[in-house]
């Protein structure tokens, strides 16, 4: 898999810093646009230069910002990770409960296909690690083959636990991670970085694989990568 990401230029972290960004803008356009749209709406039932907001307008308003909300609260999480400016949770966490939950999450979309049924602990940021969780099966259902369906086999090993994602059959040349991913999974990946641990990808058409490795020994600090 680490041949995968140096051909496609993907192990640099300029290139993840520059996709970040990018999906970070794509993402914020779609509430400011909801936003817009409900002004716009009020101002047309509105006499004068009121806005008028019914209820159902006022829940689209607020639906959208909170929307901005978590965004700029997570790009604000993201940056302090890099920089090593937060401390992470270091568990114990059940690494299967963590899935139970990201699945709980995601609430079938993606549905995460889990195919291993175990159990085992780990000294990771237990909130954390389910959005990240979650944030790689929506990435990995978005750049594969979008049926809504993400296989996720899991096992421990003698160095720590491995969660392999994937979407899709392989097949056809390699693609890099784009800021077509979503800004969901720079943020996920920065936060298996933090925790010691490494992502690895491929991706071709309709086909996305993520390998997450995480340690079994407490980290200190935010990795790079």
């Amino acid at each position: 898999m680490a041949t995968t990401e140096k051909t496609a230029n993907m192990d640099d972290p300029e290139h993840y810093g520059r996709e970040l960004l990018g999906a970070f803008a794509h993402e914020i356009r779609t509430p400011l646009t909801s936003i817009k749209m409900v002004m716009e709406l009020a101002r047309r039932q509105a006499d004068g230069d009121r806005l008028a907001l019914d209820a159902e307008l006022a829940e689209m308003l607020r639906t959208s910002v909170d929307d901005l909300q978590a965004l700029a609260d997570d790009l604000q999480e993201t940056s302090r990770l890099e920089r090593g400016r937060l401390t992470l949770g270091t568990g114990p966490c059940d690494l299967g409960a963590a899935i139970a939950a990201a699945r709980e999450l995601l609430d079938g979309q993606p549905e995460l296909v889990v195919g291993h049924a175990g159990s085992g602990e780990g000294p990771w940021d237990a909130p954390r690690l389910v959005r990240a969780i979650a944030g790689l099966g929506q990435s990995a259902n978005r750049l594969g083959d979008g049926s809504g369906r993400v296989q996720l086999d899991w096992e421990f090993g003698g160095e720590g636990a491995v969660l392999k994602f994937r979407s899709g059959e392989p097949g056809g040349a390699p693609r890099t991670i784009g800021a077509d991913a979503g800004f969901s999974f720079f943020r996920s990946r920065q936060l298996v970085l933090a925790m010691g641990g490494s992502v690895h990808s491929a991706r071709a058409e309709r086909y996305a694989a993520f390998v997450v490795a995480l340690p079994l020994q407490v980290v200190g600090g935010a990795a790079s990568g």
